[in-house]
């Protein structure tokens, strides 16, 4: 009877746990340019995943030729890096981490890496999709996808990015940016 009750009360336990969800904390405006050394609108010319010198970790990396610096100074092509990828036949995918598709075009917070690379502050919500709408004007649609969990800091859901005009979004970060004493 022991055992049953406590087979049972495991079994609620494991259903209550989301399967292979990711949370992240929200970061708004000002905390992704706070933490961003640049702002920049690119797009992907090449896509290669591969593992990690000791095997662990399968990672990509993105190399990006950027069209407009919003913010800082950052070159005219960089690499940009994330966890997750495909390589011979094998797939991982990080819900809540940046992906990239050559020909795909973004707007991207980035933070550098020690070897000159560079990562999307706060993972997908420092990546925009740049796309065209109905009437041509350009959008940033943000990448945050439906799989993963964004919390604020007290614990509470937070609401999910929004699809802005590109020009208006580009000019809140410039706002920003100038706030915080950055001039580009």
């Amino acid at each position: 009877m022991r055992r049953l009750v406590f087979l049972s009360l495991l079994l609620v336990l494991v259903a209550g746990i989301p399967a292979g969800a990711s949370t992240f904390l929200n970061m708004d405006q000002r905390e992704l340019v706070l933490h961003s050394a640049a702002v920049v609108d690119g797009e992907v010319l090449q896509v290669h995943s591969f593992w990690d010198p000791k095997g662990r970790m399968m990672i990509t990396e993105a190399i990006v030729k950027v069209s407009d610096s919003v913010v800082g100074n950052i070159g005219s092509a960089i690499v940009v890096r994330t966890f997750g990828g495909t390589v011979e036949g094998y797939t991982v995918e990080a819900h809540g981490f940046p992906t990239f598709k050559k020909g795909e075009r973004f707007l991207l917070y980035l933070e550098p890496e020690r070897d000159g690379a560079h990562r999307v502050t706060g993972y997908q919500l420092g990546q925009y999709r740049i796309v065209r709408d109905k009437s041509g004007a350009e959008v940033a649609v943000p990448t945050f996808d439906g799989e993963a969990s964004l919390v604020t800091r007290d614990g509470r859901q937070a609401a999910r990015p929004r699809a802005l005009a590109l020009d208006s979004l580009k000019n809140q970060i410039r706002a920003e940016a100038q706030g915080l004493g950055r001039d580009k």
